[in-house]
């Protein structure tokens, strides 16, 4: 067997799954080669480690567990805290106070009837057309004052 080959079986060597021929060549293997016998050295630590505890163990560490429990001190019950109670009123009112500047100030849309806006709109048209054809007596005066207002009104 190559030094390859025995890597690859050397969990089977340490369970004692391979046939005897294979456990004698692998025995003198590890008599030469010191990073096998290092890798077997390593699976029976884990071997030891994985092996169980001794009958009546666990009792004797579930009463040093509730022995260590018992002697901590009480833990003090947390009151609710009542530090930050002013900060959500605040927040309401500056929340409404911010909405009332924007609104006031034209940074926000504001609603519009949508058939006052049409009727306005048709209304402005019309006006606008009988000055330019000569239907209307006012001509160039109300048409001059409807281009300087704009959209002011």
């Amino acid at each position: 067997m190559t030094h390859e080959e025995i890597r690859k079986d050397l969990s089977a060597f340490h369970d004692r799954e391979l046939q005897l021929w294979e456990m004698l060549e692998i025995k003198t293997h590890l008599a030469t080669c010191p990073e096998c016998s290092l890798e077997i050295s390593r699976l029976r630590g884990l071997d030891a480690l994985l092996t169980p505890l001794p009958p009546g163990t666990d009792r004797e560490f579930a009463a040093e567990v509730m022995a260590l429990i018992i002697n901590i001190a009480p833990v003090v019950e947390a009151q609710p805290s009542y530090a930050g109670w002013w900060k959500v009123p605040a927040l309401a009112l500056v929340s409404c106070a911010v909405y009332a500047v924007c609104v006031e100030t034209g940074l926000l849309p504001t609603c519009s009837d949508p058939l006052a806006s049409a009727l306005a709109a048709q209304n402005e048209t019309q006006t606008l057309s009988s000055m330019l054809f000569g239907n209307s007596r006012g001509g160039s005066e109300q048409v001059l004052a409807m281009l300087l207002d704009g959209d002011k009104k």
